[in-house]
């Protein structure tokens, strides 16, 4: 349960994924005793929502809010001399609950590595306790909460991905990159091709199992068939596949994109995670022996052909794609792997909009919360998401 105290004001709020479209269910505490020490005379609570971005030229600090909740979603909870102020207790609990707008876009939180843009957009229930007069400040408790776009699609295709069993997909979606490489600045050249392949959906959706299957390959010059026979046939040859799943760099990479004020503009690209480098992965690796390949139907010449397959299965907890007017976040699934030389590393890209396969709020410790496709895991946020301290950008006015 998500608690959040100030001045005779409580909220509670349960740990859970909340959906656009949806509601926000919870209570405030009220300390009676206290609000009337402070003279509050009316309580309400409020689902509060931005999109806040600055950017950093020289010395010049841009910076823009824009709400996305409007200020009717809201609810009042209590005022003086109502029924619930004569109970004769000292703390009330009071129900609440709120209607997220249909197109709020999902948390997330971005800052540059040089730290010269930022951008998030945050959700937060508030309560406000309201006191007359203009310089006696309105008491409030603010919890923060994670929130995705509701998704009947996503949710589609998360049904049909965690019945998959094996590599029961239908139809693959491939990416390939082939690359003329060679040891140094002489010589004949080599062929490398480097291939994704994921099931071919427009959307990937949140905790799902995505399977995945990375193939290399690589081809060397053609030569005779009595040259190979000739050459050692137990050394590798150039340019050699990589024999094990972590010497392959697959990672997702998100795409930022921040504005300040419709001025100042900042794209940048980062690593959100690096499969291959994750100790949980377990992946099916096939790395057969180098086969040698003749040209064609009588030819004399070939090549030694080397392959490597791996198929593993990941899981998304990313914020996912969206894009407003100020803020736009894209991903891409990157493969890379290195070969021997200078300048020889091949990489394959393919973008992908990540959605959240979700259609009602993930309530974390409700009973059968997780029965619906084992969405135990949380959206990724980093701390500050979460970190209300000393916080002064959701105000407006104390008086709000």
């Amino acid at each position: 349960m998500l608690l959040s105290k100030s001045s005779g004001l409580s909220i509670y709020l349960p740990p859970a994924l909340y959906v656009s479209g949806r509601f926000v269910e919870g209570e405030v505490e009220l300390d009676l005793e206290q609000l009337q020490q402070d003279n509050v005379q009316e309580v309400h609570v409020k689902l509060r929502g931005y999109a806040f971005t600055s950017y950093i030229i020289n010395t010049t600090v841009m910076t823009e809010r824009v709400p996305l909740v409007p200020d009717q979603v809201s609810q009042s909870l209590w005022s003086r001399g109502s029924a619930q102020h004569l109970t004769g207790e000292r703390t009330i609990r009071i129900p609440f609950r709120l209607e997220v707008p249909p197109d709020a876009p999902p948390s997330f939180k971005y800052s540059s590595f040089k730290k010269s843009g930022s951008g998030s957009i945050r959700y937060a229930v508030t309560a406000v306790g309201v006191r007359p007069g203009a310089l006696h400040l309105n008491r409030r408790a603010r919890v923060p909460l994670a929130l995705v776009p509701r998704d009947i699609e996503g949710l589609r295709v998360r049904e049909r991905l965690s019945a998959l069993e094996g590599e029961q997909v239908a139809q693959w979606r491939t990416a390939t990159k082939e690359e003329k490489i060679r040891r140094g600045l002489w010589g004949d050249y080599s062929t490398v091709q480097v291939q994704l392949s994921i099931p071919d959906e427009r959307v990937l959706p949140l905790f799902t199992p995505i399977p995945v299957i990375i193939k290399i390959q690589s081809a060397t010059p053609p030569v005779s068939r009595t040259k190979a026979e000739g050459s050692d046939t137990d050394k590798p040859v150039f340019p050699p596949v990589p024999d094990a799943y972590n010497k392959v760099e697959f990672k997702l990479e998100r795409k930022s994109f921040v504005s300040a004020q419709k001025i100042y503009y900042e794209k940048s690209v980062s690593d959100v995670v690096v499969f291959s480098r994750q100790s949980s992965e377990t992946p099916n690796a096939d790395t057969p022996e180098k086969e040698w390949v003749p040209l064609g139907s009588g030819s004399s010449k070939g090549s030694w052909v080397q392959r490597a397959t791996f198929r593993t299965t990941i899981r998304l907890d990313c914020p996912p794609s969206f894009a407003i007017d100020s803020i736009k976040c894209e991903y891409r699934l990157v493969v890379q792997v290195p070969f021997p030389g200078v300048g020889n590393n091949v990489e394959v890209v393919m973008p992908v909009t990540v959605t959240s396969g979700i259609d009602v709020p993930i309530i974390r410790d409700r009973p059968g919360a997780e029965t619906s496709g084992a969405l135990t895991e949380f959206l990724d946020l980093p701390p500050d998401y979460w970190n209300d301290d000393k916080d002064t950008d959701w105000e407006d006015s104390k008086k709000d």
